[in-house]
């Protein structure tokens, strides 16, 4: 796969990146670590989710940070990028404070006038080898051919059969401090988010997917799911999010994340509950 050097810093990173060199099959360094209970509970208390609702469970949103640096790790560049669409397909619960291994590779590279749409898929092991918790992510990273897009599928907009089930107020305050550690200032700098087009800073894309499954655990407290997330607009730190889902045979089936717009944030499937 052949590049376009836009800028020096750009530059050096393709110099050194063997992941996209290698491209499609490239399998990314394994990485072990743990959710420690009182980051979880930080991270679900700045997003205005209860924590204890997940016992001694691990949140799947708090799988996001690590993934992230698994990319950066190979000198992916996330910062700048877009995030367009999460997967977490959970076979059966991690714990807080367990040691889990996380492995992964690249599955595809799409050209995208932007760069590329790099599409990963990981999974999450404990220490005796078994899969717990898959996952598949994709997103515009800011490096490759910039050629027209084949186009992004997601899932219609329309509201048409859904119903509200939470309504939530953003806090600045607290957006901010959800991000810290991931070293963006886009979720809590004004200016630099006015830098990159926004009115306001942006809460992190993960944030939606605590609501979704906060909502999932709300009915019916599953060990075992498999959802699908597209991002689609921004949520400001100051937004009001509601959150509406559709049901089939009585069982959610499908969500939206609206803002105070009105219009959706990020879209759902959950392709099992």
């Amino acid at each position: 796969m052949k590049y376009y050097i836009t800028t020096p810093q750009i530059a050096e990173l393709i110099s050194r990146n063997k992941a996209l060199e290698k491209g499609c099959g490239y399998k990314f360094a394994p990485w072990t670590f743990c959710v420690e209970k009182k980051e979880q509970v930080r991270k679900l208390n700045c997003s205005g989710v209860n924590p204890n609702i997940y016992g001694n469970q691990v949140e799947i949103g708090m799988l996001g940070l690590p993934t992230i640096k698994v990319l950066m790790a190979a000198d992916i560049p996330i910062l700048g990028g877009v995030h367009l669409s999460q997967r977490f397909r959970q076979i059966e619960p991690l714990h807080l404070g367990e040691l889990i291994t996380v492995n992964g590779q690249i599955v595809e590279i799409n050209p995208h006038p932007r760069g590329c749409v790099l599409h990963c898929h990981f999974k999450y092991s404990r220490s005796n080898g078994d899969v717990c918790v898959e996952a598949e992510r994709s997103g515009i990273i800011a490096i490759g051919a910039k050629e027209p897009s084949r186009g992004i599928p997601r899932p219609s907009e329309t509201l048409e059969g859904f119903s509200e089930i939470m309504r939530r107020k953003l806090v600045p305050k607290s957006v901010g401090e959800y991000s810290n550690e991931a070293g963006n200032l886009i979720h809590s700098d004004p200016a630099i988010a006015a830098e990159h087009g926004f009115r306001a800073p942006i809460a992190a894309g993960l944030m939606g997917i605590h609501f979704y499954r906060e909502a999932l655990q709300n009915a019916y407290k599953p060990n075992a799911f498999d959802l699908e997330v597209w991002f689609r607009r921004p949520m400001f730190w100051d937004d009001t999010m509601t959150l509406v889902a559709s049901e089939e045979k009585g069982r959610i089936c499908a969500m939206h994340l609206l803002c105070s717009s009105e219009k959706p944030a990020s879209s759902c499937i959950v392709h099992s509950v």
